[in-house]
């Protein structure tokens, strides 16, 4: 009697967690396992297993390709876990706010602030392998952008309204407004100017490139290209915007609200 249950304690357990000595068995096992942590984190981390942080996965979206746009900028993924955004605690504090809460709407998860010491610099820090992997799957790369020489994705170059998205992330991040002075007869002029400069070839051709299609006068030098023409400078403003208040206010500072 003794026997028959324990063998029916055994098949029992087959069914739940599949055969040990069989690869579908170990796998089913596995995923019950995960499962268990899953419903109960505290014994999970009792018992030293790791668990994936569990994300939101968005659809595309205007926001989604401003988010990558800022990825492309001033972001990057290190290894397969970790996503940093680079950004000056001084003069970009604000902006970092707005990152932080697109981040919150995105992918429902936490963060933390990493400030450099002995600089104004701080990153945006979030750990997750689940968001790496959704970012790899939307076009980013892990490494060097540089190196890499790191392309805009072919979802967001399909669809004009994701390109102008993705163009505001990167100029907010790679890009902004500079005065530019000039001297005719002893007068001195000063005149806003949008520039954007990155060693990546593809992405500045994308910035140049949709600048172009939408009618701007874009120059081009090396690294970096700009809109000299303050009405070229409004128009940029009116027609595609800003998300970092430090360029806002600089355009409000010039040209008055």
């Amino acid at each position: 009697m003794q026997i028959n249950k324990a063998r029916l304690g055994g098949l029992r357990r087959i069914e739940l967690y599949g055969n040990p000595g069989t690869c579908e068995g170990r796998s089913k096992g596995g995923k019950k396992t995960i499962a268990i942590f899953h419903n109960n984190p505290s014994f999970a981390k009792k018992v030293g297993f790791i668990l994936r942080k569990e994300i939101k996965y968005p659809d595309e979206s205007l926001e989604l390709a401003e988010f990558i746009g800022v990825m492309l900028g001033d972001g990057g993924l290190s290894g397969n876990h970790q996503i940093t955004i680079s950004f000056n605690n001084k003069t970009d504090r604000e902006y970092a706010k707005h990152i932080c809460k697109i981040i919150r709407q995105l992918f429902l998860i936490d963060y933390h602030i990493h400030k450099r010491r002995k600089s104004n610099g701080s990153d945006i820090v979030l750990n997750s392998s689940n968001l790496v992997d959704f970012l790899i799957s939307r076009g980013l790369k892990v490494g060097n952008k540089v190196k890499n020489q790191v392309k805009v994705p072919r979802w967001i170059s399909r669809n004009p309204l994701y390109e102008i998205a993705c163009l505001r992330g990167l100029i907010d991040t790679d890009g902004g407004l500079y005065y530019h002075k000039y001297n005719v007869r002893g007068k001195t002029y000063t005149y806003l100017k949008l520039g954007f400069g990155n060693r990546s070839k593809p992405l500045l051709e994308f910035v140049f490139r949709v600048l172009k299609g939408l009618g701007y006068k874009v120059s081009l030098s090396g690294d970096n290209l700009s809109i000299s023409s303050e009405s070229e400078v409004k128009r940029y403003f009116a027609e595609i915007g800003s998300s970092n208040p430090k360029h806002i206010n600089k355009f409000r500072d010039f040209f008055g609200n």
